[in-house]
């Protein structure tokens, strides 16, 4: 306002000016003291300013006449009684507090003399060494405030411990007369030395995590209630505060409540306090069991007001806890009924309002007339077909996904399939070898991806079929008859189950497989990977190493082998999980390292493959391109034999075990009969595999926006095999753990840490029918790189592959998680939700009945006896009424749910 008048513009402008002036003359002052001292003479000394503050008094001074005659009386330029304070001293390097303010000597000078003023008139005050200014920051005190839940006292077992452990030796306060925190927190340790002497707690030591450095009124670390008032205003609940402290005097967590006389002021927001609970934790402890952890349990206790009010009117610790009590099971009943409400609420959604009997009939319902469940995927999946092919091609983000998920696709798809054919070869006497199986990957996978309604899933071999294509080899020997004539009639009645499977929607009963189930059967497809390429290994070692008792002048006897072998398959291993693990280092951006985590695969490939052609070319390791494995003739991918229905479709070509090599039989009702048998069978495998993937792949956390189609991709499933079968090609199906894998490459993934523990969250998946499309496509290409280059990839390398593949999955299961927790100290659990909700007695139990289970489906399949082999598919099956009506039998269904609920 000053500034805008022109009056005002004139009196600030002059008194500006004139507080300048002084200040220059302050400067003055200050450089003939100096003088002064460097002379030994006394320094000038004024009325004994303190704290670097310079007061500097004009007691007598005269304006410039002209300068006045200009004014009125209220704006007259007298500096009487005018007081400044400089609060800084002026610092320059090299000139001390003289600083740069020599160069205003002169003008100081000029202006003394016009103003008339002397320096015996002046009173002047100077601090002989410089202080840091009074507004300067001394120290600093960190803050850190997050809101926390309310404890669940039904589903967090933990809440009912905290408080049943308080109620055996309850430690309370009443009408404490202190007011001060520091004099409050002395008595209540004080206190619960008394009555707990067997803690030896040392009092000194405990209040050091209980003193603020910002003050005795100040509280370090407090658990408080907001409330919400009538303007939708978040404020503090000031009746009651919970303290937490963290010290190594106590070995486990204790607990006392202090009742206060009056309200007492503990600081901002603690204007009212009334009751103090304290929590005393060890310096390292469980996370369940942490100091916050407990808090949380009191203050959703200390939420309700009566509650609050019945404790602080009570005299005595045995009517404390009986209030305590009677509270907390009011909590847990509160809770209870919620919780019953809300499954109640999701099960009327689901089911609606009927019985068992009334589900029946819904189930049978939903399912009939056959085909309406087909149908059903075909209009959800057909409106997305286009947007299948289009989505994401216009983002540079998307694009990059897309190449390294192609790149992962092709190298995890092709080399398995090369050591898939390497087992087939050896199983069947070189009938279904490497070319068959790349021709086959390549002709199902195009057609899946382009046909099936959920292309993110990835079709393949796998161990179970290797293994029960060796069965139907034996039944064919058994028989003497033709084996690819009994191969093919086996995948016409597989694929004949897989269609009615499709119509009448039995894929429905998937409902009822849990998470469980389906990690089961995820972990024994990487044992099963595990497991071929140790017995690859040990066969190598057989074979080849030379024991002293061995006659090693054999060509075979060669240790050097033996040793290759293990070097190249646990080398690509080792340099795989390596690069894999790079994600999680400290070099580089989070981006790139992502990126070269994507490549670690064939990279790893790449590496060992050089090592073992090259690095150890005096070797001779085994190729998929071996006379040993390959058919004579050799098979050529575009040519096609027609299936005979008797004599042998390659007559001479090898032995049979129970035959001679005399022509082939017919086929005959015993084995017609069989082959239908075995289809089932088979049928069967594919319908629990296949289901399995495409659940993992559909699960809710992938947050996956197109929908499923079970039963429209059991239809292109079973019509893929046809065909393959009819070619004398392997089969395949939606496969573990491609599938769930190949998520993660399309996926937009985001660390989130809670209670300083990083946890991954999948933000979206790319749903895509172009990386399943072009990596398919590039495995039919790879037919084409046969002998060069693929023969330079060593056998044991392709082993090493299956390795890699399965440990790198594991830590995409629950139960594996929950294996490791066996071995791992308490404190340090993780904060996820079941170990928040689930006693560790029942989460280690129910790990237990995993791995049983787990244990006897691995028996059956790696067991010599090859007959009981026929049992696994069923064996997947039992398992799914066994996790709904004997495991609730040992362990509670809402510990059930929370450990092996949605995904």
């Amino acid at each position: 306002q000053w500034y805008n008048a022109e009056y005002g513009k004139q009196w600030y402008q002059r008194r500006v000016r004139g507080l300048t002036l002084l200040f220059q003359l302050y400067v003055k002052m200050v450089i003939e003291n100096q003088a002064a001292l460097a002379q030994d003479e006394p320094p000038l000394r004024g009325n004994g300013a303190t704290n670097g503050v310079t007061t500097v008094t004009v007691l007598n001074g005269e304006a410039d006449k002209k300068e006045e005659e200009k004014d009125d009386e209220e704006d007259d330029m007298s500096m009487d009684g005018v007081e400044v304070e400089i609060k800084s001293p002026i610092v320059s390097p090299g000139l001390g507090n003289l600083g740069k303010v020599l160069t205003l000597k002169n003008i100081a000078g000029k202006w003394k003399k016009k103003a008339g003023v002397k320096k015996k008139d002046l009173n002047l005050a100077f601090s002989d060494t410089p202080v840091p200014p009074v507004d300067a920051c001394h120290a600093m005190y960190w803050t850190k405030r997050r809101s926390v839940p309310l404890k669940n006292y039904h589903d967090e077992a933990r809440a009912i411990k905290d408080i049943s452990k308080f109620l055996e030796n309850p430690v309370v306060l009443f009408k404490v007369k202190e007011d001060s925190w520091k004099d409050i927190a002395k008595t209540m340790l004080q206190n619960l030395k008394v009555l707990k002497p067997a803690l030896n707690l040392n009092v000194n030591q405990a209040m050091s995590c209980l003193e603020s450095t910002a003050g005795d009124h100040t509280i370090p670390e407090r658990v408080q209630g907001l409330v919400y008032n009538k303007q939708a205003d978040i404020i503090s609940e000031q009746s009651f505060v919970i303290v937490l402290g963290s010290t190594p005097a106590v070995l486990d967590t204790q607990t006392s409540f202090c009742v206060l006389k009056n309200h007492a002021n503990l600081g901002p927001e603690l204007s009212e306090v009334k009751m103090i609970c304290l929590i005393l934790s060890p310096t390292k402890s469980k996370q369940t069991k942490s100091g916050i952890e407990v808090g949380r349990t009191y203050t959703t206790l200390l939420s309700d007001l009566e509650l609050r009010r019945r404790l602080i009117a009570s005299t005595t610790p045995a009517e404390f806890a009986t209030i305590v009590k009677e509270g907390c099971c009011l909590v847990k009943e509160k809770h209870k009924e919620a919780y019953v409400k809300e499954r109640e609420l999701e099960h009327q959604e689901e089911h609606g309002e009927e019985d068992d009997t009334g589900a029946l009939k819904k189930f049978i319902a939903d399912i009939m007339p056959p085909g309406k469940l087909l149908w059903k995927d075909l209009q959800r999946r057909g409106k997305h077909y286009v947007s299948d092919f289009t989505d994401g091609l216009d983002s540079l983000d998307s694009i990059k996904k897309y190449l390294s998920a192609i790149v992962f696709l092709y190298f995890t798809l092709l080399l398995p399939v090369m050591a898939f054919g390497v087992l087939n070869a050896y199983n069947t006497h070189n009938k279904i070898e490497t070319r068959r199986g790349i021709l086959a990957q390549g002709l199902g996978g195009v057609a899946y991806a382009l046909f099936a309604g959920q292309p993110i899933s990835v079709v393949q071999t796998t161990i179970p079929i290797v293994l029960f294509t060796k069965l139907i080899v034996m039944f064919a020997d058994l028989f003497a008859v033709d084996f690819l004539t009994f191969y093919t009639l086996v995948g016409l009645w597989n694929g004949f189950f897989l269609i009615v499977y499709s119509l009448t929607g039995i894929s429905k009963l998937m409902a009822f497989c849990s998470r469980s189930t389906e990690e089961i059967v995820g972990i024994f497809t990487s044992i099963a990977f595990m497991v071929d390429s140790v017995k690859y290994v040990r066969k190598a070692f057989t074979k080849h190493w030379c024991w002293p008792t061995d006659d090693c002048s054999s060509e075979e006897k060669d240790s050097a082998i033996s040793l290759a072998v293990f070097i190249v398959t646990f080398g690509t291993l080792f340099i795989g999980l390596q690069i894999y693990n790079f994600k999680w280092s400290a070099y580089l951006s989070a981006a790139k390292r992502k990126m070269v985590a994507e490549y670690a695969l064939p990279f790893s490939v790449l590496v060992m493959s050089f090592v073992g052609t090259y690095g150890m070319s005096s070797i001779n390791l085994e190729t998929f391109t071996d006379p040993d494995f390959e058919s004579s003739p050799v098979y050529e991918p575009f040519t096609y034999t027609a299936m005979k229905w008797s004599g042998c479709s390659a007559e001479g070509t090898h032995k049979r075990a129970a035959t001679s090599e005399d022509a082939c039989n017919g086929v005959n009702a015993a084995s017609f009969v069989t082959t239908i048998a075995l289809g089932f069978i088979v049928s069967v495998l594919f319908f629990v595999e296949a289901n399995v993937a495409s659940s993992m792949v559909n699960s809710p956390h992938n947050k996956l926006k197109k929908g499923s189609a079970y039963h429209l991709d059991m239809l292109v499933t079973a019509l893929i095999n046809i065909v393959l079968s009819i070619l004398g090609l392997p089969w395949m199906h939606a496969c573990l753990p491609h599938s769930p894998m190949h998520v993660r490459a399309l996926a937009d993934i985001e660390e989130k840490v809670e209670l300083g523990y990083v946890k991954e969250i999948i933000v979206r998946v790319r749903e895509t029918r172009v990386t399943t499309l072009v990596a398919n496509i590039l495995v039919f290409l790879s037919l084409l790189m046969i002998p060069v280059p693929l023969e330079y990839i060593p056998i044991p390398a392709l082993y090493g592959v299956l390795l890699f593949i399965a440990i790198s999955s594991l830590e995409d299961f629950q139960l594996w998680e929950r294996v490791l927790l066996l071995f791992t100290e308490q404190t340090l659990y993780p904060p996820i939700h079941y170990i928040r909700k689930v006693p560790q007695k029942a989460v280690h139990t129910f790990t237990a009945l995993q791995l049983l289970q787990l244990g006897v489906l691995c028996g059956l399949s790696f067991s010599g006896v090859a007959y009981l082999k026929m049992l696994f598919p069923f064996i997947i099956i039992a398992l799914i009424p066994i996790r709904k009506f004997l495991i609730p039998k040992v362990i509670l269904e809402e510990h059930l749910e929370a450990l092996d609920g949605s995904h």
